[in-house]
């Protein structure tokens, strides 16, 4: 049975900066969200839709030149943003189906956003490390 490794310091780094690039996400977006639909009264799926782009963009610069620059070097810019934009577009499915499923039940859309950061915390991990920011392994022929 094989012991849990201990991370190394620069996975833990790493992790931390890719919070902090999900953090940015959430604060643009959430407050994007929050001036067009608290303030401005716009439709939440217009507010939503327009917090999502600018946060997408914030969070993306982020991961591609901080937190997986390492991981994705050697992998041209189009490659590793059409991936990020291909696994951006399932979360977006799933992320606007936990916000609306929850203002069915009486959830603010406020909270709703909240509810769904806190699962895509996980899920964004394991899917910018395991496929959009993979290491490219590079093999000599001898």
């Amino acid at each position: 049975m094989r012991r849990p490794t201990k991370p190394s310091k620069k996975g833990v780094v790493q992790f931390v900066v890719f919070n902090a690039g999900g953090a940015a996400f959430f604060v643009v977006g959430y407050l994007t969200f929050a001036l067009l639909y608290g303030t401005l009264h716009r439709s939440w799926l217009v507010a939503k839709i327009v917090g999502d782009a600018l946060g997408w963009s914030v969070n993306f610069a982020i991961q591609y030149f901080i937190a997986f620059r390492e991981d994705r070097h050697g992998r041209p810019v189009h490659i590793v943003a059409g991936k990020f934009t291909a696994i951006s577009l399932v979360n977006l499915v799933i992320d606007y189906a936990i916000v609306w499923l929850l203002k069915l039940a009486g959830v603010s859309p406020f909270i709703g956003l909240i509810i769904a950061s806190q699962f895509f915390t996980v899920w964004k991990w394991l899917w910018y490390k395991k496929w959009v920011f993979k290491p490219h392994i590079v093999v000599k022929n001898e």
